[in-house]
């Protein structure tokens, strides 16, 4: 069945890069697909123009529009299994709320979740590798008769260390657990940012810090392995670029969103 909203919601909020006020609208369709609202009409999600690298996620539709840091948006109607819906975006970035998928999730699951139509599951048929040998990153997908991710992250000499988590993807498990893992980063990466002008938006109350000795945020981690976890959601959001996420395992070690862009370029030739 595809699935679409009862009524509408709508999101405002800083940008976590440009870090500038937007609003974010997200409505019930019965037009089969992800799609964007422009000025110059509907726009769906597989015809945008994706330019990634490692930190965020950014696309340009046909008419120019450009959109960045949607992933947390399109994990969570990917994680809900929302696929029919209109979004509108007032300004370029998406919100970063708590910097997690997850008042995205309650938000829409509060509104009400309406199936409809047939069956529009695809399943992936082969198997799928991208390989980065000399930084030693690959993401992979390998065929399954469930969505499932596994995720693997190193960051020798920090606090954060190596994670690696693994889950069966449900409408039910994405929103108790995955949908809460917030962004994260280092405190020596911020040079780098804000010299590429990036994470303007940034605070501690939508981003894990770490510095040399530990987690900087207040409040702690919301569950042991969250950092990796939100990798699944960055992931999760990336694939829904594709539509209608087929079904599969999909394994990343130490990847990130330009490996994504990568694999969903890879699995729009074989599907």
């Amino acid at each position: 069945m595809s699935h679409t909203l009862s009524q509408g919601v709508e999101f405002t909020g800083i940008g976590l890069h440009s870090g500038e006020i937007s609003t974010i609208s997200v409505h019930p369709s019965r037009k089969e697909g992800i799609y964007f609202s422009t000025g110059s009409g509907l726009f769906p999600i597989t015809s945008a123009q994706v330019h990634e690298d490692s930190r965020l996620t950014g696309f340009r539709l046909p008419d120019g529009t450009t959109v960045r840091t949607a992933e947390h948006l399109l994990a969570a109607l990917s994680g809900l299994e929302i696929d029919s819906v209109v979004i509108e975006l007032s300004g370029e970035e998406v919100p970063i709320l708590d910097g997690s998928p997850h008042p995205f999730a309650i938000a829409i699951a509060e509104a009400g979740i309406i199936e409809y139509g047939e069956q529009r599951k695809k399943a992936l048929a082969v198997p799928i590798v991208i390989d980065d040998q000399y930084k030693e990153r690959s993401m992979m997908a390998i065929p399954s008769e469930r969505l499932m991710v596994t995720y693997v992250i190193d960051y020798p000499g920090t606090p954060i260390g190596t994670q690696r988590a693994s889950y069966t993807v449900t409408p039910d498990v994405f929103l108790q657990r995955i949908s809460k893992a917030r962004t994260f980063g280092l405190t020596s990466e911020l040079d780098y940012l804000k010299k590429n002008g990036l994470a303007k938006g940034g605070s501690l109350e939508n981003a894990l810090m770490f510095d040399e000795k530990g987690l900087l945020n207040e409040g702690g981690l919301r569950f042991p392995l969250e950092c990796v976890t939100h990798k699944i959601n960055d992931l999760l959001g990336d694939l829904a670029l594709l539509g209608t996420i087929p079904t599969a395992h999909y394994i990343g070690i130490c990847a990130g969103h330009d490996l994504h862009g990568r694999l969903v370029d890879r699995i729009k030739r074989v599907l």
